[in-house]
């Protein structure tokens, strides 16, 4: 196993970096037409491929005091993933495939899957958009991003027509388009992305220039890296006959995971790379603050704006403006700077139950110690990449600053106008049945979390299922606890995959 920073030019970008500079982006599914001229345009791909590499002329680790050179920002950035089809489409033999994980064989869509991500009824894979069992398979996912300035979407579209253009070999079967509001925030108005986790040897300083305590480890992101249990994750390897070439690194993992095999018999695919999920998640906007009125109006017998945007921040975690829901926001530096075991020990501020305390329950995990939750947690984070599609159905800044009459008015008049607008949610990990499933089965969709009852995430969790008990959304208070009528679903599932990202050597040695 190497050093991470001898590897960064082996590592795709996509893995280390959200690209926040940029503001448009393009999801490209393609599948393989005929294999060789793919491998072609494969192997002339791979040179523009956005590695991990840093952007400043000095790529060594700057100093907290040190002066830093200034970045030179890429104006675009292609990256690559390889669904499971795919990866047979490319020839990789049957003892290769099976030596990737099973959620990988099996693909999101599968029964046993969609069953743990609650993606049933209305989010059944069968009335997906892409990557259904009812839609055309894909085998490459190609992900774009472009466009430094927003409100611009000039340079995405060149950059798709010149790819589109340039196909060898593949086929287009779907393409998805995203976009980076300047303020952040998704459909429903809220502030997102703020907490992502800080990889260790990728970065080094947290916002104010101070090393970092405690970042995640490599390998819960990075294959071929150690991870937070101190193991190496388990690689998908290709047989050493298989690469006549040489092109692949021997793979070298102390723990014998492959029985039929010596280590000297086995190439390691999986280094460097890693696992990605993409969801495509529609939001119901209006159902969204319909709801927030109705409960209002329950609450207090009057609806106003202040009560619906009290109850929304509620649910999600945090303000509009992504302030944090804890005993003292204004001393906070930075938005993500706090822990609930000292701000919120008992969801006064915070509701276990909300989206944001699910998602990341930081150092609160009952019944646990605040110790034993940090460790929990440490094992189950993601490294999100998301963007927004669809017209945003109002002006969201009306929910910044303090609520009044005419917000109200507004937001009581919202009307659904059949566009079809919500989040391309993309996240990267090296074990998806550990980190994004166990976080949606066990956090999002578990009813039960952090010794709650009949409460699963307000937000994305899989609420007003036909066949199981309705779920609310439980808020502290005193005297006596607040909850609402029983939650309808507010985002539904309308596409999904499970990918590998390779490293660069690993697609060179598709393309051979």
């Amino acid at each position: 196993m190497t050093n991470v920073e001898n590897s960064k030019r082996d590592i795709q970008g996509f893995i280390t970096s959200g690209f926040g500079h940029t503001y448009q982006a393009a999801y490209l599914f393609l599948r393989v037409g005929d294999l060789e001229p793919a491998k072609i345009w494969l192997k002339e791909t791979i040179p523009v491929v956005m590695t991990a590499e840093s952007w400043r002329p000095d790529s060594a680790p700057q100093s907290p005091d040190g002066e830093k050179p200034a970045k030179n920002y890429p104006s675009r950035m292609l990256n690559l993933a390889f669904s499971f089809e795919g990866l047979t489409a490319f020839n990789l033999s049957d003892t290769s495939l099976r030596s990737f994980p099973p959620e990988i064989q099996q693909g999101i869509a599968a029964e046993v899957r969609a069953q743990r991500l609650g993606d049933t009824e209305a989010s059944d894979p069968q009335h997906w958009q892409v990557g259904g069992p009812t839609n055309t398979p894909f085998h490459i996912l190609v992900i774009l991003h472009a466009d430094v300035e927003p409100q611009s979407d000039a340079d995405i579209k060149l950059f798709v027509d010149e790819i589109v253009n340039g196909l060898k070999g593949l086929d287009v079967s779907h393409i998805e388009w995203g976009y980076r509001r300047a303020d952040d925030k998704e459909h429903f108005g809220f502030k997102d992305g703020i907490a992502q986790p800080k990889i260790r040897g990728i970065n080094f300083y947290d916002r104010d220039g101070k090393s970092l305590d405690n970042p995640a480890e490599t390998g819960e992101f990075i294959l071929g890296h150690l991870n937070e249990y101190g193991l190496f994750p388990t690689m998908p390897v290709v047989p050493r006959g298989e690469d006549p070439d040489d092109i692949l690194p021997p793979l070298n993992n102390p723990r014998d995971l492959y029985p039929l095999y010596t280590s000297t018999d086995l190439k390691d695919l999986g280094k460097n790379g890693t696992y990605v999920v993409y969801r495509k998640l529609r939001q119901h906007v209006v159902t969204f603050w319909q709801f927030l009125a109705t409960e209002a109006q329950r609450i207090d017998g009057r609806v106003s704006t202040d009560r619906m945007l009290w109850l929304a921040t509620k649910m999600v975690g945090r303000s509009p403006a992504g302030d944090p829901l804890v005993s003292h926001p204004e001393k906070l530096k930075h938005q993500d700077d706090f822990l609930y075991a000292d701000q919120d020990p008992e969801g006064l501020f915070c509701p276990f139950g909300s989206h944001l305390r699910r998602s990341n329950p930081r150092d609160v995990l009952l019944p646990g110690s605040t110790k034993a939750a940090l460790e929990a947690v440490s094992r189950h984070r993601i490294m999100r990449r998301g963007r927004v599609y669809g017209d945003s159905l109002f002006d969201l800044s009306l929910l910044n600053g303090v609520p009044d009459d005419a917000k109200l008015q507004f937001l009581l008049n919202l009307t659904e106008d059949d566009t079809d607008r919500g989040l391309h949610f993309l996240c990267v990990n090296t074990n998806i049945q550990r980190q994004f499933e166990f976080i949606q089965d066990n956090w999002t969709n578990n009813p039960d979390f952090n010794k709650l009852y009949q409460n699963k995430d307000p937000i994305i969790g899989d609420n007003a299922h036909s066949q199981q008990a309705p779920s609310y959304m439980t808020i502290p208070q005193t005297p006596v606890r607040y909850r609402t009528q029983a939650l309808p679903r507010f985002v539904t599932a309308l596409g999904g995959a499970y990918l590998f990202m390779p490293s660069l050597t690993a697609l060179r040695f598709l393309a051979q």
